[in-house]
């Protein structure tokens, strides 16, 4: 088990956070937060996706949507060190890390780049697409705590090598954007996520219904 380190240990050139963000919430604002804290001189790369191999199923909103969603709720975050990356976003086909790297490689071609993943995608960290050869080209594997508290060690899995995980210092939210997509209108959601956000949250909900579904 890997003790988490407060402060940074090692030099991280470029931080790749990818996920669905769907829709962004105040769980993802701790990770940036978080990340930008124990690592300010990184850059880091948010990137958001519409296909996720694990995700296929899964109500969603449409790809405009989800970036104008994600513009709103990171905004405060957004400069030349913390960029939305378009990169799976925009794609038709399913996306993988392992492809999402390749291109991040191509564009930091002089940077060390670590990953982003949650806790809870540790433990089936191997069922990825090419995982070896994700923790080949990477620098660090860096997880959010999503349910085991500071300071309590994380379970790494053995098909890991502890040197290279590194345990993020962020606060546990429990949030998730299935409850804010089936329960848009409970009162949690006013902390939940930004004001703006959830005026564009509601917009494209009700365009959803009258629409008579998900749009793509």
């Amino acid at each position: 088990m890997l003790q988490e380190k407060d402060k940074s240990e090692d030099k991280m050139d470029v931080i790749l956070f990818g996920g669905s963000f769907n829709p962004p919430h105040i769980g993802h604002r701790h990770v940036i937060f978080s990340l930008q804290k124990q690592f300010p001189e990184s850059k880091i790369y948010i990137c958001p996706n519409f296909l996720s191999p694990f995700k296929l199923n899964e109500k969603k909103f449409s790809r405009d949507e989800i970036w104008s969603l994600c513009q709103s709720e990171f905004h405060e975050f957004l400069s030349n060190h913390v960029i939305l990356w378009d990169e799976e976003i925009k794609k038709e086909t399913t996306s993988f890390t392992i492809d999402t790297l390749t291109s991040l490689q191509s564009l930091e071609k002089d940077g060390s780049i670590s990953l982003v993943i949650g806790e809870d995608n540790l433990e089936n960290f191997n069922e990825w697409k090419s995982y070896d050869l994700i923790l080949k080209n990477i620098h660090k594997l860096i997880v959010v705590r999503r349910n085991t508290e500071s300071p309590k060690p994380i379970l790494i899995p053995n098909f890991l090598n502890e040197k290279q995980v590194l345990v993020l210092n962020n606060p546990i939210v429990k949030m998730s954007s299935t409850e804010i997509r089936n329960q848009p209108n409970s009162e949690w959601q006013n902390h939940s996520i930004l004001p703006q956000t959830r005026s564009l949250l509601n917009t494209y909900l009700q365009t959803g219904k009258s629409n008579g579904g998900e749009k793509k």
